[in-house]
């Protein structure tokens, strides 16, 4: 036989094995088992965009899950709220992105119930009462993930709580003199864990509260009628910004000593100071109006207004929070819009703050925002997968 002609056959027979091989695995559906992100791995089928994603709490009791680039993924509702009732508003949580799918989510109502869910699959696992009023109330997520603070104004009481169990380790109640509640409007822990700072809104006094006990360690009095109601603390550890509702001013404390550096006025009436947030390197102070579409940076070095970002004007003007995204880079602001017209969700460059080219993004959301965090695209991803719904148009209700 011609070994020539063999050589020829034989090649053709690999070709056509090979060939074959290929479409059958091309072909042939594969396997995938889903497990949550917890567990080390993840479906890959939503579009999620850098290491972070949106996760909306609304007015109307919907989680809605957003990317960066304004993207819906999904959404669930949580709880049923009607528009006639004032139970949930744009109150705030304090959660950092790594964290949030090994702790218990509380979210807080503005009538002193706090509810909490499990992150992996959205459902309620319990819920509390701290307070039976309707005011401010706040919660915010411990450095090292372990506790997580409270602070309910009508109540008067502060309260710390177990993430992993929800259960209460410590709670106290803070009075006026005059037997009145103190009104404990927001907490914010020390970058070390062992502070809460916490203005009281009816006693005129900013207290720095150990964390471990509640006792209060340091404290700054003010006017009473100043209403200190907002706060925050640089991740330095060294400087602390306080928020007054009626001067319509900050004030700029060293931490924790609270000695007073200076205060900041804003050139406008209707400027409404509510929550602020330090850029990562402590050298801007990022003050968003809950009354005005403007985000007012002022320099922590000389205490001026260094640049106004203002918004395009909407029916219902002024901002919920303002918060660091996890990329370190970005800030977001998150304005409160109403059920009706929807919110905004606005994307800020730190690198460009004192600029005219700060805003970099928005993500227009069909209903209005009570709450938004981050979290962990993987996390994302898994509940766009697994959990949500899949994304409407036109979400209201």
């Amino acid at each position: 036989m011609n070994y020539r002609y063999i050589l020829v056959i034989g090649i053709v027979l690999i070709l056509a094995v090979g060939v074959g091989s290929a479409y059958y695995l091309l072909h042939t559906p594969s396997r995938v088992t889903t497990v949550p992100p917890s567990s080390g791995s993840t479906t890959t089928s939503a579009t999620t965009s850098g290491s972070f994603d949106f996760l909306v709490f609304t007015q109307k009791g919907i989680a809605m899950l957003e990317s960066p680039t304004g993207s819906f993924l999904g959404y669930e509702r949580l709880y049923n709220l009607t528009t006639s009732t004032p139970v949930q508003t744009f109150y705030w949580d304090e959660y950092s992105a790594s964290s949030i799918q090994s702790t218990v989510l509380v979210i807080p109502l503005n009538n002193g119930t706090l509810l909490m869910f499990n992150t992996t699959t959205m459902k309620e696992t319990g819920r509390t009462t701290v307070g039976s009023s309707i005011g401010f109330i706040g919660v915010a997520l411990s450095p090292n993930s372990k506790y997580i603070a409270v602070a309910d104004g009508p109540s008067g009481k502060v309260e710390v709580l177990s993430a992993t169990t929800g259960e209460v380790v410590w709670q106290k109640t803070y009075d006026t003199p005059q037997g009145k509640t103190a009104y404990p409007c927001d907490v914010r822990w020390s970058p070390d864990g062992g502070y809460l700072l916490v203005p009281m809104k009816l006693n005129g006094t900013i207290d720095v509260i150990d964390s471990a006990t509640g006792a209060i360690v340091n404290e700054a009095n003010v006017a009473p009628a100043s209403q200190p109601y907002m706060a925050s603390i640089n991740e330095q550890g060294t400087q602390a910004v306080v928020e007054f509702l009626t001067n319509k001013t900050d004030g700029f404390y060293t931490f924790p000593s609270l000695r007073l550096i200076g205060t900041v006025a804003f050139n406008s009436t209707h400027f409404v100071p509510q929550r602020g947030v330090f850029t990562p390197d402590g050298s801007y102070y990022l003050e968003a109006s809950a009354s005005t579409n403007q985000i007012a940076v002022i320099s922590t070095s000389n205490l001026q207004v260094v640049n106004m970002i203002n918004l395009p004007p909407t029916s219902a003007p002024g901002f919920a929070d303002i918060v660091i995204a996890p990329d370190g880079t970005t800030a977001y602001a998150v304005q409160h819009g109403n059920p009706s017209t929807g919110g905004i969700v606005y994307l800020i460059s730190l690198s460009q703050v004192t600029s005219s080219s700060a805003v970099v993004g928005s993500i227009p959301l069909t209903t209005a925002p009570a709450i938004v965090l981050t979290i962990p695209s993987t996390l994302a991803t898994y509940l766009a997968d697994n959990v949500l719904q899949p994304p409407v148009t036109g979400l209201h209700c």
